[in-house]
Order: C-alpha cells, then sequence, then structure tokens
C-alpha cells in the first residue's frame, strides 16, 4: 500500500504502521501491537497516545487488560477537518495581533530594499504583489509562453484580478511573427506594444509602485524585487520613451 497520503497529513511512519496492523487484525494489547510492527514497546504507547488524540484509535477494557482498535478510515477526513478548523482558528489569532506585528517594524534608514525570490513561488509573491498594490503595471522583455507555460492556472487568476481591482498593464515585446501574447479575452486590461529585435532589451522587467523586478529564466527562474522610489521612476520614464516609439501592430 502507498502509505504517501497518511504522510502527508501528519503521521509518522510508526504510526502508520500502528494503525494500518490494527485495522488489519483488530483489537490488540500494546504488546501484541509491538510484536506485529516489531516497534519498541515503550515507542508504540508513545504512537498510541498521539493516534488516540488524532481519534484515530480507541480502547477498551477486557478484564483488566487494555486494547486497542482503529477507529473506521472514514474518521481520517474528520481528522482534516478538525485541522482546517484548527488552521482557521490560528488564522484568525494571527490576523488579529498583525497590526501590532506590523507597527513594530522598525523603520529601516536604507531607502533601497532588495529581494531575491527563486523557484514558483517566487513568480507568484512579485505577482500577487501587483494586484495589492491595485497600480499600473509595465512590462518590457516579456516571453509570455514562458508564463503560460509555467503558471498555466495562476496566470488567469492573475489577469481576472487585473480585471476585477482595474488595473492596467502594459507590456513591451519584440516584434516577431508567432509570438505568442495572452489573447484580449484571457487579458482584458493588457495592452501590446512592439519593438524592432535591434531596439529591444531582452530582460524581463516589472515596474509598478515603488518596484521594479527582473526575472531571469534560468534554474530556477529567479525574480529579483528592488524598491526605491528613484529607481523605479528612472525605469518609469524609460518605459514610457520606449512605449512612444514602440508599435502597436506586431
Amino acid at each position: 500500500m502507498n502509505t504517501s497520503a497518511l504522510r502527508k497529513i501528519g503521521l509518522s511512519d510508526n504510526e502508520i504502521k500502528i494503525y494500518l496492523a490494527l485495522l488489519k487484525s483488530g483489537t490488540n494489547t500494546a504488546y501484541d501491537i509491538g510484536n506485529i510492527t516489531g516497534i519498541y514497546r515503550a515507542h508504540v504507547y508513545d504512537k498510541l497516545e498521539q493516534l488516540m488524540k488524532k481519534g484515530l484509535v480507541t480502547y477498551i477494557f477486557k478484564g483488566a487488560k487494555k486494547y486497542f482498535q482503529a477507529t473506521h478510515p472514514s474518521k481520517l477526513k474528520q481528522y482534516l477537518e478538525d485541522k482546517k478548523r484548527d488552521i482557521e482558528m490560528q488564522e484568525d489569532d494571527i490576523d488579529s495581533i498583525l497590526p501590532e506585528l506590523e507597527a513594530a517594524i522598525k523603520t529601516q534608514k536604507e531607502d533601497t530594499f532588495v529581494e531575491v525570490f527563486k523557484g514558483v513561488e517566487g513568480l507568484k509573491y512579485f505577482l500577487k504583489d501587483i494586484i495589492k498594490t491595485k497600480q499600473e503595471v509595465l512590462v518590457t522583455g516579456i516571453d509570455d509562453q514562458k508564463y503560460n507555460e509555467t503558471l498555466p492556472i495562476f496566470m488567469k487568476q492573475y489577469f481576472r484580478d487585473l480585471k476585477k481591482n482595474k488595473i492596467r498593464e502594459r507590456v513591451i515585446t519584440i516584434k516577431r511573427k508567432g509570438i505568442f501574447l495572452f489573447s484580449k479575452k484571457a487579458a482584458p486590461t493588457t495592452n501590446y506594444r512592439f519593438l524592432e529585435e535591434r531596439q529591444f532589451n531582452p530582460t524581463n522587467t516589472f515596474i509598478y509602485e515603488n518596484k521594479m523586478v527582473i526575472v531571469t529564466w534560468g534554474s530556477p527562474v529567479t525574480a529579483v524585487m528592488i524598491k526605491n522610489n528613484e529607481i523605479a521612476e528612472t525605469y518609469r520614464s524609460h518605459f514610457e520613451y520606449l512605449w512612444k516609439i514602440a508599435s502597436s501592430e506586431n
């Protein structure tokens, strides 16, 4: 049996062994469970205690002896529901103290902040940040095909959120036959303009609010976010110059 699903919900290897042994054999003493699973008896008691807390094992007395038994496998779903409720309560607790935590952040003397994000989650992070700012985003050197292949579902959500928040996106890309572009239906608030290859800088940049993000498609993909008013304004001014000379037709 593939037990990876049980590990993913938080059961240890020994807990899985004990739980499966009880499902197959019915009621057993801790001594018998130790013999069946090969787990040292002191550890058996500890794991049985953990399984009982999760609602996956119960016990009965037969005479003076305690016998353990696994609950019905459907209890696994209930265990997950209980975990979800716990997480929701923890989120509420964190939400209640977030204002105080944010207020406690010391103001930095430096006016430039640099963050580096690696992998697909890094891409998602700054794209979500764009939505949070609710301000126009300027993009150059983009290869839409890579975003479409790497984040097929997320990009649909990204464009949906751009539209929902009335965020305008302007993109300057290379003038080339057959280049992949997101359709107007998929990205209704995105406008494209095109530059000849000799004018085109292939560096993928995003400019929004007071931030500039550079994306490099290495292994893994890396996003470098620079937060600085002057740098953002410099890149924004350069973008506007390119936008004026770029063609609206590919």
